[in-house]
């Protein structure tokens, strides 16, 4: 069913346009003069516009004009009807001499929703087309980019972890200190070349898995185990639960969602110092937990997190927005999901769910 707008100042056409296009299975919206009928289009855009000329506040030609120059309404097919013949009238799709024959009408307005449908139809295939198109571009430029970016952060790093061990070797503090802070930037900066691209990858499919069977108490072991060499003032406490067999996983993108979890963890654990990663199994699941009991995120945030760029709060110093939003990205990608749930003050719990087949 198409929205067709008619615009006539004469209540009984008025009337009967409307009878005859509504019989013809299509909603009406109804304008007693030209302004009434461009406010009425810009609210709501019609599949059809259905005009006499001669109207008060604005004619037909004169609507057609005012549409033509609008981007949203510009491609409207517009159908005129007028007992003279004014100037322009070529503008409109198509033009009918007043007195009109009925079944002259109804063709008319079949033939114009009829184009209108086929345009959309051409317009969207365009569009697909047009977008994959923009994607291979995309994806084109970001490789370029990160190429430009990481070969020169990769560089810097090198030569800043150098200099590190040189001013180490001297024992001056400060130096020290300004050369560690270079270097934490450094690497903040390659975790978002890596992000940006990993986001791009998802969002358009191109991101494969190298899935393997994998045993998970020694894999959440050793995670663990570097988690505790990196903060070594947290408590991170680890609980397998019953044995699991060998999932069939990309270890190193699990770890990258592990790590994401267990990075948040530690940024929002507030003064406590306790994480906890859980193994528990549920039917044709493995349900793996991160729990702190730190400072939580807002009810309103929470449906939100897991969207790009979307942070839980307005400190961007903690991290750029797309971390959650990969790491659920990858989860489906194993065919398994991610989810949160959290109170201000009581801390937040994810958990990553993983099919069991092998």
């Amino acid at each position: 069913m198409s929205l067709v707008l008619i615009a006539e100042d004469e209540e009984a056409l008025l009337e009967v346009f409307s009878e005859v296009v509504e019989d013809l299975g299509h909603r009406v919206v109804r304008a007693h003069n030209g302004e009434e009928a461009l406010m009425l289009a810009r609210t709501e855009p019609p599949d059809l516009v259905v005009s006499d000329h001669m109207m008060p506040r604005r004619t037909g030609m004169q609507l057609l004009h005012a549409m033509r120059s609008e981007p949203t309404l510009s491609e409207v097919p517009f159908l005129l009807l007028s007992a003279a013949r004014p100037s322009g009238r070529e503008a409109a799709q198509t033009f009918l001499a007043k007195p009109v024959d009925l079944a002259t009408f109804e063709h008319a307005v079949n033939s114009a929703l009829q184009h209108r449908a086929t345009v959309r139809t051409e317009t969207a295939q365009a569009s697909r087309e047009s977008a994959t198109a923009v994607s291979l571009a995309r994806e084109e430029m970001l490789n370029w980019v990160a190429h430009e970016l990481k070969t020169p952060l990769s560089s810097a790093r090198l030569n800043t972890q150098m200099l590190l061990r040189k001013v180490q070797k001297r024992g001056i503090e400060d130096e020290s200190r300004s050369a560690e802070a270079i270097l934490r930037q450094l690497d903040r900066m390659n975790g978002l070349v890596t992000s940006i691209l990993d986001a791009s990858r998802l969002a358009d499919g191109k991101l494969e898995l190298k899935q393997v069977p994998t045993d998970l108490a020694p894999f959440l072991q050793d995670l663990m185990q570097d988690w505790r060499e990196m903060q070594p003032e947290m408590d991170f406490a680890l609980q397998l639960g019953e044995p699991v067999g060998p999932l069939s996983l990309d270890a190193e993108r699990v770890r990258q969602v592990l790590n994401n979890l267990l990075s948040n963890a530690v940024k929002y654990s507030g003064d406590s110092r306790r994480i906890e990663v859980g193994v528990t199994l549920s039917p044709g699941l493995v349900l793996i937990h991160v729990r702190d009991w730190g400072v939580g995120i807002p009810a309103a945030a929470l449906p939100h997190i897991f969207e790009r760029f979307q942070r839980a709060d307005s400190d961007r110093s903690r991290g750029h927005g797309l971390g959650l939003f990969i790491a659920a990205a990858l989860a489906k990608l194993h065919g398994g999901s991610l989810s949160a749930r959290s109170a201000l003050g009581e801390g937040s719990t994810f958990i990553l769910r993983l099919p069991r087949r092998n």
